[in-house]
């Protein structure tokens, strides 16, 4: 039924519509990014992920995640690292579209928190020990 209504656009020549629209949006901090992905190392930063070293990597060969802010940035969120968190393309997608996403959005905002403040006090260089260090001192529904 679906795919008959799609080729009835095809058909018509409505599937080739276009219409204008003038989007604004604000400016993100490319380095509150690159920040969260160095923070990262290349993991997953929801503790809950259930495949945090990914397997798969973009293109140029880093791994394939998603710098997410907590609060929405078109909405007003924080451009700024301890407001944004690293996430796998599943996790991201759970936290945007899943049943529970207010509770993980809350359970993010934590953990967001936690790995920037430990991240900051590192000398740059040492961020390397960040998630041990979070491993050790935070409880594990903060991690």
């Amino acid at each position: 039924m679906l795919c008959r209504r799609v080729e009835g656009g095809e058909t018509r020549g409505t599937d080739q519509i276009c219409h204008q629209a003038e989007v604004q949006r604000r400016v993100r901090s490319s380095a509150a990014r690159e920040a969260v992905i160095l923070r990262s190392r290349g993991r997953c930063e929801n503790p809950e992920c259930l495949l945090p070293d990914l397997p798969y990597c973009t293109s140029a060969g880093t791994a394939l995640l998603e710098v997410d802010h907590i609060d929405d940035h078109a909405g007003g969120g924080r451009d700024h690292p301890a407001a944004m968190i690293a996430l796998c393309p599943n996790c991201h997608s759970n936290k945007t579209r899943g049943a529970e996403r207010a509770v993980l959005t809350e359970h993010l905002r934590k953990v967001a928190g936690a790995l920037h403040t430990a991240w900051a006090a590192v000398p740059a260089g040492r961020g390397a020990v960040v998630r041990s260090w979070a491993e050790e001192n935070l409880p594990e529904r903060a991690r």
